[in-house]
């Protein structure tokens, strides 16, 4: 402990970029347990920079939990409006089931399972075949975790529920779908990206460990601001903890590809978070991926269901 942060040498998580007058501190965590892992080790705190720890110090009210409650939160726990925020996500699922494809069978004289009839009748196509799935194909998701000050807990809900509502889309439409979490901000020739692996390609998805990273005020205001404190930052962070990049500015910086999939902000999503089915028509209409796969209309096929809390 020097009171500097960590450093590339010590934590396997970050790597500093340099790149002309710009420095790129870049922590990449594969899983939400590698992020509560690097924090119960208690990296060191560059005190140099950030003179007041804000991760401990602010306001329950304002932050949400304890630090090392939100730190504990990472990989289960965290449940304030859980069941509300799955009874929404159920009615999204509803309307999902009256679009979903299913494979034609057919009968013939090989197949995955017998036509039961047709064998004892003796017939020689005694074999129900399904038709032939298509190859999957990769989509990759990125989430800004971070939002305005003026985002209401109902908008930032229903765009976590809305997020892993597409994840079950791209799936039933034959794509694999990873799934990442990030946060891209700046001091002055100073640039902090953080991401965060919720879902890899294949791998089952599991609502109750993206909950808390995606809706939990404390993993943003307590959880992320802690990583900071870590950071060997040469600039002055410890008063703002960094300035949100724009879309623009944070494709570059995270390489998004014109192929994936980008989820701002509530407001940037147009998500008002006042009906869960109307900020589903609005998402999917912002990122426009109607073209690519089957997507419902929920305003219409599921009603007009209040999602305010």
């Amino acid at each position: 402990m020097n009171g500097t942060g960590v450093s590339p040498e010590e934590c396997k998580y970050l790597e500093i970029l340099e790149n002309k007058n710009l420095t790129e501190y870049k922590m990449f965590f594969g899983t939400i347990g590698e992020v509560q892992s690097f924090l119960l080790n208690n990296p060191d705190i560059n005190t140099n920079v950030f003179y007041e720890q804000k991760s401990r110090t602010a306001s329950e009210s304002f932050a949400g939990a304890p630090l090392d409650e939100a730190i504990n939160y990472c990989i289960g726990g965290y449940s304030e409006n859980y069941d509300q925020f799955l009874e929404l996500a159920k009615q999204l699922e509803n309307v999902n089931k009256k679009k979903a494809r299913v494979r034609k069978t057919s009968t013939s004289f090989v197949g995955q399972r017998p036509n039961v009839p047709a064998y004892i009748a003796g017939a020689p196509k005694n074999m129900y075949r399904l038709e032939r799935t298509e190859e999957k194909k990769l989509k990759r998701i990125w989430m800004k975790v971070t939002y305005e000050s003026s985002t209401t807990e109902d908008q930032i809900r229903n765009r976590g529920i809305i997020a892993l509502n597409l994840i079950k889309l791209l799936e039933m439409n034959n794509y694999m779908v990873d799934f990442r979490l990030f946060e891209v901000c700046s001091v002055d020739s100073e640039v902090f990206r953080c991401e965060i692996g919720l879902k890899k390609p294949g791998q089952m998805l599991f609502p109750r460990l993206c909950y808390y990273p995606m809706c939990g005020k404390a993993f943003v205001r307590r959880v992320l601001c802690r990583i900071k404190e870590s950071m060997p930052f040469k600039c002055g962070w410890g008063l703002s903890y960094g300035v949100v990049l724009n879309e623009q500015y944070t494709r570059m910086i995270m390489d998004i590809q014109d192929t994936d999939i980008y989820i701002g902000s509530p407001s940037e999503m147009n998500i008002s978070g006042n009906n869960i089915y109307e900020d589903a028509d609005a998402f999917l209409d912002k990122i426009g991926i109607g073209d690519k796969i089957m997507i419902p209309v929920y305003a219409v096929e599921g009603g007009f269901l209040s999602s305010g809390g």
